[in-house]
């Protein structure tokens, strides 16, 4: 079966020198609301300004014995005042929503300090309990060990001994029995006494010619 380099659907072959990595997504940090709390609150008082530099009374005054002039734009004024309110309203709310934001994330370090200072002495209470099981448990395996070796020794030496006295016992039985042995041996003799002998009468028996051979 031949494989087209070209086809879409043929599967990818394994490249064994290539390492597998696992792609980690970034992690996207939210910015702090503050930069842009204060640019609001900056525009707001460089508008509240304006407002108050260009659509202020209009007075003229004149020394001696000329008369004083005041121009007021009644129109003007109040659209400039409820302008003026608005602003200043706007900049409590968004002082009130900076010092909110403040306080929120000065609540979440602190949660935050609090929760690692607590994870770190929960681990350190578990690192200082798990090295005094293990340092227990090294003293209890010497022990044992330390036992083992006894019984052994005592053991060994028991069984040393045992066979030590076995060793002359069979020794000692051996030598007995060798003794016993060399006693027998060394034992007289038994005498027996011949019976008399009686000398048959003399016949002349006949010659008898020997065979050749």
């Amino acid at each position: 079966m031949t494989h087209d380099p070209n086809d879409p659907n043929r599967t990818k072959p394994v490249d064994p020198l290539v390492r597998n990595e696992t792609y980690v997504e970034p992690v996207e940090r939210r910015s702090s609301p503050l930069p842009l709390i204060i640019g609001v609150l900056l525009a707001l008082a460089l508008a509240y300004f304006v407002l108050q530099r260009f659509t202020g009374d209009d007075t003229a005054a004149v020394d001696g014995d000329t008369t004083t002039v005041t121009t007021t734009e009644g129109g003007d004024t109040g659209a400039a005042s409820e302008a003026a309110a608005d602003a200043e309203a706007a900049a409590a709310d968004a002082e009130d929503a900076a010092e909110s934001a403040t306080e929120a994330t000065e609540n979440a370090a602190e949660n935050a300090a609090a929760a690692t200072g607590g994870a770190v002495q929960d681990a350190a209470d578990a690192a200082e309990n798990a090295a005094e099981s293990a340092a227990s448990a090294a003293d209890n395996a010497a022990d044992a060990v330390g036992t083992a070796t006894q019984d052994a020794a005592n053991a060994a030496s028991e069984a040393a001994d045992n066979a030590a006295n076995a060793a002359a016992q069979a020794a000692s039985d051996a030598g007995e029995a060798v003794d016993d042995a060399v006693t027998v041996d060394n034992a007289p003799a038994a005498t027996t006494t011949p019976a008399p002998v009686t000398p048959a009468p003399a016949t002349p028996a006949p010659a008898t010619p020997a065979p050749a051979n």
